[in-house]
């Protein structure tokens, strides 16, 4: 992320200010107990998705989260009392919205982070350059970046550990895993031919799709479905519409992010489509709430049971 000169340069004279009020404790924290790497108590060292080392020295009490899935994670943990700044597009759940902003997703606010004066601060992979300048302010950060379902279970636990409240994540994951097993249970014995081809629609100019490093990989892998752009070794991918007549895909899946920019009749529409498979067979299927599907936390497992009923509405009932 590339934060503006002058940014910089009123961030480090709050980093000073910070500092010097933060020196004693973390001089204090020095030659203390050896760090445990597991177990929920403190202090602890975990290493994030970033491969970096992070040693937390006490259940936070003031958190920051830069990531709308992880301010749904703690809320969802009942942590959300400790939220002390979020992103502008951390909107769920609604109690979210009224905790203070510290700028937006890609491009938080340096200073109004160092202002609420977290003991902890929660960011991804996007922010990788962004984090070195927090830890200089003397800002403990543990970033996380879930690529499918079976990571974001783990990083629902990981923050369960990290903030003191690892028996609700426990809780959180065992039924998010249930519920997994529940959809992977009737499509796991599925033969090859009964998985159909699926071309999921995340944005329609250029036209996009996720690839095998991607969470909609995931989920249709997941849901008993083949994706078309699964043999790229990408997380998103823009695709041609020549590309997705020559995969002739079974089930089209879209949902676009913070509109409904197309209908599916639209889609069914669309020059040279009329021999796709999914268009022959009424076979679009349109997802209401992107959120769920991109964002990374609890309610993924709303997203997979509905990317399963698009999929294999043969397999599953509306009471899923």
């Amino acid at each position: 992320m590339v934060i503006e000169k002058k940014s910089r340069l009123t961030f480090k004279a709050a980093c000073c200010v910070l500092l010097a009020l933060v020196v004693a404790v973390l001089l204090q924290g020095c030659g203390k107990a050896e760090p445990i790497a597991s177990g929920s108590g403190f202090p602890m060292t975990v290493t994030d998705d970033l491969g970096r080392q992070v040693t937390i020295n006490k259940a936070p009490q003031r958190i920051v989260s830069l990531v709308p899935a992880t301010t749904e994670t703690l809320f969802a943990l009942g942590l959300g009392d400790k939220l002390v700044g979020v992103t502008e597009y951390c909107d769920y759940p609604a109690e979210a919205l009224a905790k203070p902003k510290i700028g937006g997703f890609s491009t938080p606010n340096s200073e109004l982070i160092v202002a609420a004066q977290p003991d902890l601060v929660l960011a991804t992979n996007i922010h990788k350059e962004y984090i070195p300048l927090l830890e200089k302010a003397g800002l403990t950060v543990v970033a996380t970046n879930p690529l499918n379902l079976a990571q974001v279970v783990e990083t629902i636990k990981l923050i369960g550990r990290i903030t003191g409240a690892a028996t609700e994540a426990d809780n959180l994951a065992s039924d998010m895993e249930q519920r997994i097993n529940m959809v992977h249970a009737k499509v796991r014995d599925l033969p090859d031919d009964k998985k159909p081809d699926v071309f999921f629609e995340i944005w329609p100019d250029p036209l996009t799709t996720g690839g095998a490093k991607s969470f909609i990989n995931s989920l249709i892998v997941t849901a008993g479905g083949k994706n078309i752009a699964g043999d790229v070794d990408q997380d998103w991918v823009t695709f041609s519409p020549e590309m997705v007549l020559s995969h002739n895909p079974q089930v089209i899946i879209f949902c676009y992010h913070g509109a409904s920019l197309l209908t599916a009749e639209q889609i069914k529409g669309r020059i040279g489509w009329e021999k796709v498979e999914a268009i022959k067979n009424n076979r679009v299927e349109f997802l209401p709430d992107q959120d769920i599907v991109t964002r990374t936390g609890p309610r993924v497992v709303e997203s997979l049971e509905l990317v399963a009923k698009s999929i294999h509405p043969e397999l599953f009932d509306k009471q899923l």
